[in-house]
């Protein structure tokens, strides 16, 4: 049996109500023993907080995902509909009232609180300047956060591999001070090439985030990446619902579960020519150090 650590999970979703410690039961059949449910918004990291605590193995991060950073204080009817939660008003209604507030819940929550974000830059669904600004304005809130507390560093980049960089080379200035300025953290969802790769791990040590997008037949790119890169610095996710591995997309699964991270293991482990037990186990142990849990 191998031991799996999933780092990015939303299995707090409503799609899971209905089956949710039957999904568990499963992703912990398959050897999924450890999740880290991401927070993206108050309602979402109230619903990952609690599932978290549920949980003897489940940890939680907190954050404002880049596609919500202009929507504090308004609901979602697709997405805000968690158990519990459905009468709960929101309290926060600009940045600054948004990072007080999780800095507060992680304060009276350290024991489950692993790490802030998810944050970065998106601009696949919208791109202008306005955004943007207030994209990097929250970037920024988290990394201070992470800096303050020595959590990780969640960070989401889509459309966005050179902004990122802009902004991390700016804000953390690599090699001045090693060690120092920058958190641990990782690139969630990995989807660029070995030279971004190279850049996240070498220039500020973080580790790449490796999921369903890595066994999408196109992303020859990613596969390259995961070879060129040393496999201290990857660790499995899933981003659970989304983002199937392609061998389970194929056979008819629409929502992925943590109980499919095998087969990203699987390709880790042929890419770098290592047993799959072994591959697992190094993952498993990257993911511990990444996320600073004791074994």
């Amino acid at each position: 049996m191998l031991q799996i650590f999933d780092t990015h999970a939303h299995l707090y979703f409503t799609s899971f109500d209905d089956n949710r410690d039957q999904v568990i039961a499963e992703c912990e059949a398959a050897g999924v023993t450890h999740q880290i449910q991401i927070g993206c918004d108050e309602l979402s990291c109230l619903a990952a907080l609690e599932l978290a605590e549920s949980q003897e193995n489940f940890y939680c991060t907190l954050g404002l995902h880049p596609c919500d950073v202009d929507k504090l204080g308004v609901r979602d009817p697709e997405y805000h509909r968690y158990a519990g939660l459905t009468d709960y008003k929101l309290k926060n209604h600009t940045p600054a009232q948004f990072f007080a507030w999780i800095e507060a819940l992680f304060l009276e929550n350290e024991d489950k609180v692993v790490g802030f974000g998810e944050t970065g830059f998106d601009l696949y669904h919208r791109n202008t300047p306005e955004l943007f600004a207030l994209q990097a304005e929250c970037f920024a809130e988290h990394i201070r956060l992470c800096k303050k507390y020595d959590r990780a560093l969640v960070i989401h980049t889509r459309d966005s591999s050179q902004e990122t960089l802009k902004f991390l080379q700016d804000s953390l200035q690599p090699g001045l001070n090693p060690g120092s300025d920058i958190p641990r953290g990782v690139v969630h969802a990995f989807s660029e090439g070995p030279e971004f790769a190279q850049i996240m791990t070498e220039q500020f040590g973080f580790h790449l985030g490796i999921g369903g997008v890595a066994t999408y037949p196109k992303n020859e790119h990613v596969r390259e990446a995961i070879k060129s890169t040393p496999i201290e610095f990857l660790i499995t996710e899933t981003d659970t619902p989304f983002l199937t591995p392609h061998k389970a997309r194929k056979s008819g699964i629409k929502t992925n579960t943590p109980q499919y991270i095998p087969e990203v293991i699987t390709l880790i482990a042929e890419l770098k020519e290592l047993s799959v037990e072994d591959c697992a186990t190094q993952l498993f142990e990257n993911a511990q150090r990444c996320f600073g849990i004791e074994s």
